[in-house]
């Protein structure tokens, strides 16, 4: 500036709209982490040119798999469906589960306007409410979609387990599948635990459900279609629940924390919360899928074909010695927790703990953060040495640039026909880059839905505020001063503060080395990590705080 003492001035280039309408803070977000909601021309162009279905063309040279029992598992809302499950049995009793995952590649191809789009955006953005997909609809929501009753173009991944649940034998392929059923982890688990189908057919219909878009509703199967659902699901679950424990046998962590979902009514406003939980039918997935990304990361690894592998470092020693100290204020003696043996005596230790969420969050933070690099690294809460991601190409380009090296893996070293008008484009310089560029794209994405999300839990909040008798919520006491308590509600892990004004029964002072606040005549104490009812009490959203008190007994 010539002259320092003059205000800068700027001009007004959009408005975004009335301050805290949904549109506008969503629009600052979209703004503030550049996500961009509308595709190029050059990219709406070449998706117009695409089929609306598999073309029969598009089946050359691919197992076809459309008479094999499979299905999909996922959340009541889901629009789109990356991976797929099969079951086959076999004459011995061996069982051949298949994880397809939607071939993403057969469509975006390298060097295409639709490939330096999806790569400049790394992967899709899950915002409270919407999301800003990292491939146009017609893809993400339709062609590489693995919708019930729909010949999809699929990539496959073929696990063989013999009568005593272990693994013999793994395939690889380029396949078609017509998945036979679109189940919700509600319906799954329901199908796992309950043995009255008559319970199972009365399950109330998700949204999806509702519009028709996503197959038959459990109510409109014969007896026998739900039976061999049933018997395929309790199947799977037989399988995974050997893979999980012996995972935990290895020394993976149990890092699965609650999680809880805002839903937004009709103009955008959040109204509802409900909490997820990590149940079996979610878990079965999830074990599936860890399967899948390892041996691909293995073959990759074996063959040294240049890809980007899921890397998590060893935890930094002195954030562990903080840990240590933090676990000490909670009652549980660590030893070395660089030893993954001591960690997870501290993880069971912790999970019978009543401050259970709050040791579990501490440890998280502990834990460095996991990135994509162009070598097989290992990653260390998983316990696996080699590990990468396949199973999402829709919504991460990552699994895209594994699913081309996969590709090229399988008519390189397994003699499968080229796919017409294909080429290998990788080379091992590119992939450094490439592995830094999505491991920013996803931290950016990280940090706009966790925005999104602390602006829709203030809104619920101040929401809150307006009914006549206000709700409860249980908190965790995460810091204590001597003016107020700071604390996380439990179910949603929202952060705020209750000021000791607001402790109006007594006259409450800082004691016990500064980890308790205690009353002078009740000797009433809230002390670090204990949990107490709390209720709204004031919502700033220029600040982005919320004040709660504790609540009435």
């Amino acid at each position: 500036w010539e002259n320092p003492h003059l205000n800068p001035e700027g001009e007004i280039t959009e408005v975004l709209g009335r301050t805290f309408e949904p549109r506008a803070e969503l629009a600052a977000i979209y703004h503030k982490y550049k996500l961009e909601t509308k595709f190029p021309p050059a990219v709406e162009a070449e998706v117009a040119g695409l089929p609306d279905s598999v073309r029969p063309a598009e089946l050359e040279h691919r197992l076809d798999l459309r008479q094999v029992l499979t299905c999909t598992i996922d959340p009541d809302d889901a629009k789109d469906f990356d991976d797929a499950l099969s079951l086959e049995t076999r004459p011995d009793g061996a069982l051949r589960i298949g994880v397809h995952i939607a071939d993403v590649g057969a469509y975006v191809r390298p060097g295409t306007a639709l490939d330096r789009e999806a790569q400049h955006r790394g992967n899709s953005t899950y915002l409270v409410g919407t999301v800003v997909p990292m491939l146009p609809f017609k893809l993400s929501n339709g062609l590489c979609s693995l919708k019930e009753a729909e010949d999809r173009l699929t990539k496959s991944v073929f696990f063989t387990f013999n009568k005593q649940g272990q693994l013999t034998h793994t395939e690889f392929a380029n396949t078609v599948i017509r998945s036979r059923k679109r189940l919700t982890y509600r319906q799954a688990y329901a199908l796992l635990k309950e043995d009255d189908l008559a319970k199972i057919r009365r399950l109330p219909l998700p949204p999806a459900h509702q519009t028709g878009a996503t197959g038959r509703a459990l109510s409109s199967l014969s007896p026998a279609e739900l039976r061999e659902l049933q018997a395929m699901i309790r199947t799977f679950w037989s399988v995974a629940e050997k893979l999980r424990a012996e995972r935990f046998r290895q020394g993976a962590l149990d890092l699965d924390m609650p999680e809880t979902k805002i839903f937004v009514d009709a103009e955008g406003y959040a109204d509802r919360l409900e909490k997820i939980t990590n149940d079996e039918s979610h878990q079965l997935i999830e074990e599936f899928m860890l399967l899948a990304n390892e041996a691909v990361a293995k073959v990759t690894r074996k063959h040294q074909l240049p890809s980007v592998y899921r890397v998590h470092d060893d935890p930094n020693e002195e954030r562990l010695r903080d840990l240590r100290e933090f676990l000490a204020t909670q009652g549980i003696q660590a030893g070395d927790l660089t030893q993954r043996r001591e960690l997870t005596r501290v993880l069971a230790k912790a999970r019978v703990h009543p401050q259970a969420h709050l040791i579990r969050v501490q440890l998280l933070r502990s834990l460095a953060r996991a990135c994509y690099r162009e070598k097989p690294e290992g990653h260390f809460g998983l316990a696996k040495k080699d590990y990468t991601h396949f199973t999402s190409p829709i919504r991460r380009y990552s699994d895209l640039v594994v699913h081309r090296v996969f590709e090229f893996y399988l008519v390189r070293h397994c003699g499968r026909p080229t796919p017409r008008g294909w080429k290998f484009e990788y080379r091992a310089e590119h992939m450094p880059r490439l592995a830094e560029h999505l491991s920013l794209t996803e931290q950016n994405s990280t940090e706009a839905e966790r925005e999104s999300v602390k602006v829709k839990l203030l809104e619920y909040f101040e929401r809150e505020l307006k009914k006549k008798k206000r709700t409860p919520f249980a908190a965790t006491i995460l810091e204590i001063r001597n003016h107020g308590m700071f604390v996380e509600l439990v179910d949603s892990q929202a952060f705020g503060f209750i000021h000791v004004s607001t402790l109006d029964d007594d006259l409450y002072t800082l004691e016990g080395g500064g980890t308790a606040l205690v009353g002078r005549r009740t000797k009433r104490r809230f002390a670090l990590g204990a949990q107490t009812q709390v209720e709204v009490d004031r919502v700033d959203r220029f600040k982005r705080q919320i004040d709660f008190r504790v609540a009435k007994a």
